[in-house]
């Protein structure tokens, strides 16, 4: 009986030692591709809406229903905070597919970091607006 016992103990306590690094663990590297483009940036646009560019705030969350997307709030300033479109994340840039806009227009283009701290993006772009559709760049900064 006390061989069994022993066998027992043995047993948990090699468990116990075999499971005990199961716990995950925050890798280098292995956090959220979104989280450095997260927040407000400011774009400075150039193209077709005014010669003289216009600066506009746009807003980058994170689309809670796909891990791998941004939502972008006020994207080519269409007037209202609450027209946004969605944004696919890499590694180093964020490309918004051909959607459309709940207000109507139609945007698609990408937005690439400048640097490696991704405080800098360059963006290309273009909208289409009452079906005239316009290529814009803007340079966005984090603010």
């Amino acid at each position: 009986m006390k061989s069994i016992f022993r066998l027992f103990i043995l047993l948990a306590a090699a468990a116990t030692l075999t499971f005990s690094g199961c716990e995950p663990v925050d890798e280098p590297g292995s956090g959220d591709a979104r989280d450095p483009f997260i927040g407000e940036w400011q774009f400075i646009e150039t193209g077709f809406k005014s010669t003289d560019g216009q600066s506009y705030i746009v807003t980058i969350t994170k689309d809670p229903n796909n891990s791998a997307q941004v939502i972008l709030k006020n994207f080519g300033n269409p007037g209202s905070d609450d027209v946004s479109v969605f944004g696919l994340v890499t590694t180093s840039q964020i490309v918004v597919s051909s959607q459309n806009m709940s207000n109507g227009w139609i945007a698609e283009g990408s937005g690439i970091a400048t640097n490696p701290a991704k405080t800098a993006m360059s963006w290309t772009y273009s909208l289409t607006i009452a079906g005239s559709k316009e290529n814009l760049s803007a340079t966005a900064t984090r603010q």
